[in-house]
């Protein structure tokens, strides 16, 4: 029998409906807490507030402002974390427990973004104009399913030994805009299996793909946002559903067709710096000058000046040819090897999508779909970093480049998973834990337990 959460967990919020609102994205300063009983959306205006609040959400620092990208960078053969300033030790060191704020935060943090998403793609009778209603609803059920992705990453059970693989539970996908305790009922504890997760996130995507604008603003999601994620999220399903790399290969293929460029070599590190998107940009994360997350952003804990927690494995620079501009990412900060050249301050858009994750997605699903065609991909990337393009790829060769490209932007835990890899050594973790070891998978937070009576992850 399902049981069901009335008055917590998923957010004590849910029941008093109260939503991130913002007047302009660029301008999260602005934003405010709307109270959808006494002020319901009515107008496309509404719905554009509404949106723009979702994205403040979704920035957040135990979001993509930080922690969900730190998470996927302190736990590889890319970086860990020495603690200086005691940040992202348990992380490194694969031992969060259903008490850490890093489980709990970003739980909640993503479960608001999807109560913001649910009241747009939910409001009816909004006034305006029809192709902006359907754009507002369009990036809302965007990012209504990669939050659902990104919990079930962090928190599913997929990649844990005896689980179940595709039936394995992963987490509660919740459609439901709830506006009192009584409409709370529909937001049940049970956890979706990866089997209808996967089914809940395409449908969301396919259905906003038919209606989303692509709109030359990249800090929103357009329609080219929208089919890379699709690739993004297929590619990683493909793991599981092998026929999903053919999906992996035209979504990324359509999402390159609306166009781009990718980033010149002398580019390569300033495409980082400011909030002004330059051509290689499919979609970022506002950080205004006036209303960035100071301490609480990526610049602190990579900069070695700052907190300065998180550095580079000793060896990741061999990875590169010396006339490979991404070696000029790394640098010797005091006694460390660092990322000095991306989010190298604190008003740095955080970039969630670049026109080069195209070409490596379109790339690597070639590899197994249509393998003629993943040597142009790959080389269209190679010969503006300084590199000669090669004659003959593999998915070795594929994987590398995606490696180096991505570096620090937080891909490379979801990468080891997905490729079934144990999670690589560094100076602060006492065993090995390989591949399907119930750690890789967060608990569940006790919260969320206490509140709903939510079942823990395996091993917890």
């Amino acid at each position: 029998m399902k049981k069901f959460i009335f008055k917590a967990g998923l957010l004590t919020l849910v029941v008093v409906g109260i939503v991130s609102c913002s007047k302009d994205s660029l301008e999260p300063e602005l934003s405010t807490e709307r109270d959808l009983n006494t002020n319901p959306v009515s107008t496309l205006t509404d719905l554009e507030y509404l949106t723009n609040g979702m994205y403040k959400r979704m920035r957040a620092s135990t979001y993509y402002g930080r922690d969900y990208i730190i998470f996927n960078e302190a736990r590889t053969d890319n970086a860990y974390s020495i603690g200086s300033s005691n940040r992202f030790v348990t992380v490194s060191e694969m031992r969060v427990n259903d008490g850490d704020a890093y489980a709990s935060d970003t739980w909640s943090q993503i479960y608001a973004v999807i109560l913001n998403a649910n009241h747009i793609i939910t409001a009816e009778n909004v006034t305006g104009d029809e192709d902006g209603i359907n754009d507002c609803k369009g990036q809302a059920l965007v990012a209504r399913a990669v939050s659902h992705f990104d919990l079930m990453k962090l928190y599913g059970q997929q990649h844990i030994d005896g689980q179940g693989g595709t039936s394995a539970i992963t987490v509660p996908y919740v459609t439901v805009a709830p506006l009192n305790s009584t409409d709370a009922v529909g937001f049940s504890n049970e956890r979706s299996t990866l089997d209808e997760l996967r089914t809940y996130i395409y449908k969301d995507l396919d259905d906003a793909i038919e209606i989303i604008n692509n709109s030359a603003n990249k800090t929103k999601i357009t329609k080219q946002a929208a089919l890379g994620y699709k690739s993004r999220i297929a590619l990683y399903l493909a793991t599981f559903y092998p026929a999903d790399y053919q999906l992996a290969y035209d979504a990324a293929v359509a999402a390159i067709a609306e166009g781009g460029s990718v980033g010149s070599a002398d580019n390569f590190i300033a495409q980082f710096s400011g909030n002004v998107p330059d051509a290689n940009s499919v979609f970022e994360f506002a950080m205004p000058s006036d209303d960035h997350l100071g301490n609480t952003g990526l610049f602190e804990i990579y900069n070695g000046n700052a907190y300065g927690d998180i550095v580079a494995q000793a060896d990741v620079i061999d990875l590169f040819d010396d006339d490979d501009v991404r070696k000029d990412v790394l640098g010797i900060d005091g006694a460390n090897l660092r990322n000095v050249g991306k989010y190298t301050a604190y008003a740095d858009n955080v970039i969630a999508m670049r026109y080069e994750e195209l070409l490596l997605n379109a790339a690597e699903a070639a590899t197994h779909v249509n393998p003629s065609e993943a040597l142009g991909y790959i080389n269209q990337i190679r010969t503006n970093r300084g590199l000669t393009a090669l004659t003959s790829v593999t998915i070795d060769d594929v994987l590398l480049e995606r490696r180096k490209e991505l570096m620090f932007e937080g891909f490379r835990f979801d990468d080891l998973m997905r490729l079934k890899q144990d999670v690589p050594m560094n100076p602060r973790i006492t065993e090995q834990y390989e591949y399907g070891h119930y750690r890789i998978a967060f608990p569940i937070p006790l919260t969320e337990i206490n509140a709903s009576g939510m079942q823990q992850n395996h091993g917890y």
